[in-house]
C-alpha cells in the first residue's frame, strides 16, 4: 500500500491525540490472517484512533520494519501508533508510545529509554493497580469479559471498570471480550474508551466493524432510546395543545387551554434538554414514565373489556421498555461528566 508525505508540522501532538482517542484495536502483524496494512487502512477508515502492534513472535528488526510503515499509516489518519512492550522497538520505527503490563518493565525506566515526548500505556487488572498508575499516560482496564487473547487471565467484570471512571487518575479504555453487541453495557458502566481486539481484527469487514464501535462511542451522538424518548416527548406535547383546542368547553371537563399549555411546554422543555443530552431532562422524562407506568398499570387493574386491557398491557410494555433503556442513557451521561473517562 502507498504511503503519502505527511506534513507534520500541522499535526497534533500524540498526548492532544490521546486526549481525544475513543476507539483502541489491539493487533497481531496477520490480523485475522490478512496483510497487517490493508486491516489497518479500513480499521483507521472506520474510525480507530489508536492501534497497538502486538507480535510476541516477530523478531526485533521485522517487527522494527513493520511498525515503521504502521507507524506511517496512522499518522495519515491523524491516529497514534502504540508498540507493546518493547520499547527499543517503538524508538527505532518512530511510533507514537509503547504499552507495557505489569510483569514488563518498570514505568520509570520506560520512561528513561523513551523520554518525555512518547507516551506510555499500562495493563490493569485490579483497583490497587489503577491508583498506582500515576506514571503512565494511559491506562487499559480489564479484561471486563474473559477472551482468548489472555488466556488464563480472570475476567474481571464491569465492576473495575466503575472503579476507574472514577479513579483512575489517566484515560483508561476499557478492554477484554468487547464488541458492538456489548459496547452498551461497558459505557454505561463509565467507560468513554474502548480498546479491542477481535470484534475489528477478526471482522469480515474491518472498516464496518470499527464505524459500528465508533458510532456507539461518539459523545455528540444521541443513543436510540434518546431520540425515541425525544420524539414520544415532542408527541404528547402536541397531542395535548391539540386536545385542548379541539375539545369543546374544555374548562367544563376540568382542564384550561393554559394549564394545558404549561404541560405542553414543560413536555417541549424536557425534549429540547433531552435533545442536549441534559442528565436532568432525561430523568424527568424518566420520572413521568414511571408514573404512567403506574396509572396504567391500575387502570389495567380495573379494566372491563379485552380491548381496554391489551391496550394497556401495550402500554406499560413499551413504556417499560423505554424506560429500563434510557436508564442505560443516564449513566452515560453521568460517565461523560467524570474525570479520567
Amino acid at each position: 500500500m502507498p504511503l503519502r508525505a505527511v506534513d507534520t508540522s500541522k499535526t497534533p501532538s500524540s498526548r492532544e491525540r490521546l486526549a481525544g482517542a475513543r476507539l483502541y484495536l489491539v493487533c497481531d502483524a496477520h490480523p485475522g490472517g490478512r496483510e497487517l496494512l490493508d486491516v489497518l487502512g479500513a480499521a483507521l477508515a472506520g474510525g480507530v484512533d489508536i492501534v497497538q502492534l502486538r507480535d510476541k513472535q516477530m523478531p526485533d528488526e521485522a517487527l522494527t520494519a513493520l511498525a515503521r510503515q504502521a507507524t506511517a499509516l496512522c499518522h495519515e489518519h491523524d491516529a497514534l501508533l502504540i508498540v507493546n512492550d518493547r520499547p527499543h522497538v517503538a524508538l527505532a520505527a518512530q511510533a507514537d508510545g509503547v504499552h507495557v503490563g505489569q510483569d514488563d518493565m518498570p514505568l520509570d525506566e520506560v520512561r528513561a529509554l523513551l523520554g518525555a515526548e512518547m507516551l506510555i500505556g499500562l495493563s490493569t487488572h485490579a483497583p490497587e493497580e489503577i491508583d498506582a498508575a500515576t506514571q503512565a499516560d494511559y491506562l487499559g482496564v480489564g479484561p471486563v469479559h474473559t477472551t482468548p487473547t489472555k488466556p488464563g487471565r480472570p475476567a474481571v467484570g464491569l465492576k473495575l471498570v466503575r472503579y476507574a471512571a472514577q479513579r483512575a487518575p489517566r484515560p483508561f479504555f476499557a478492554i477484554g471480550g468487547i464488541d458492538a453487541e456489548n459496547i452498551d453495557d461497558v459505557l454505561a458502566a463509565g467507560a468513554g474508551r474502548v480498546a479491542v481486539v477481535r470484534a475489528i481484527a477478526e471482522a469480515p469487514d474491518p472498516e464496518q466493524a470499527a464505524r459500528a464501535l465508533r458510532e456507539a462511542l461518539e459523545e455528540d451522538a444521541r443513543p436510540r432510546p434518546l431520540l425515541v424518548a425525544i420524539a414520544v416527548a415532542v408527541l404528547l406535547a402536541a397531542a395535548v395543545l391539540v386536545g385542548a383546542l379541539s375539545v369543546h368547553n374544555l374548562s367544563s371537563r376540568g382542564g384550561s387551554l393554559p394549564g394545558a399549555a404549561f404541560l405542553a411546554a414543560v413536555l417541549l422543555a424536557l425534549a429540547g434538554g433531552m435533545y442536549r443530552k441534559r442528565y436532568w431532562a432525561v430523568l424527568s422524562f424518566e420520572a413521568l414514565l414511571a408514573f404512567q407506568i403506574i396509572v396504567t398499570s391500575l387502570a389495567l387493574v380495573v379494566a372491563s373489556t379485552l380491548r381496554a386491557a391489551v391496550v394497556c398491557t401495550l402500554g406499560i410494555g413499551l413504556s417499560g421498555w423505554l424506560f429500563w433503556k434510557l436508564v442505560k442513557v443516564t449513566g452515560r451521561l453521568q460517565a461523560q461528566d467524570r474525570p479520567g473517562t
